[in-house]
């Protein structure tokens, strides 16, 4: 699948109690940078609606004056769900600070109806592709 990336730099705002960016801070970009990445996929910014947050790992700090991106990739598809990966990265070293993941559902605009979106997973042989779609499987309960 595609990969999108969103990019900060960590400004003095952005930290928190030990001068590091704020959780709160850093989930939030992770959600904006999931959901722009599934917006494109889905081409409809108006059906398509925030579920959940799995998983999100904080694996080291991030500093102030950072330059970091979220890289956000379709991860897995149910009927009328998309789940994304995303991981936070160091843009000048390239490191992963942070990874999760998020799920949406499409509706329809107007109704908030569930409503299909007939986007499908490509075939893939990449490991780390692999690894993410397993693992965002036994986030939702299949009916």
């Amino acid at each position: 699948m595609k990969r999108y990336k969103s990019i900060h730099m960590v400004r003095m705002e952005d930290l928190n109690h030990h001068q590091n960016l704020y959780a709160g801070r850093g989930t939030e970009w992770m959600i904006e940078a999931s959901f722009i990445a599934a917006c494109l996929e889905h081409g409809d910014k108006h059906g398509l609606l925030y579920k959940n947050t799995h998983k999100f790992n904080f694996m080291k700090s991030v500093e102030p004056g950072d330059i970091i991106s979220y890289e956000s990739v379709v991860a897995r598809t149910g009927k009328t769900s998309l789940t994304m990966h995303v991981s936070l990265k160091n843009e000048q070293t390239g490191e992963v600070h942070a990874e999760g993941y998020t799920t949406f559902v499409t509706v329809k605009s107007g109704t908030k109806e569930p409503l299909a979106h007939g986007i499908a997973l490509d075939d893939t042989s990449d490991p780390e592709e692999l690894k993410w779609r397993q693992e965002a499987e036994g986030f939702l309960e299949k009916k």
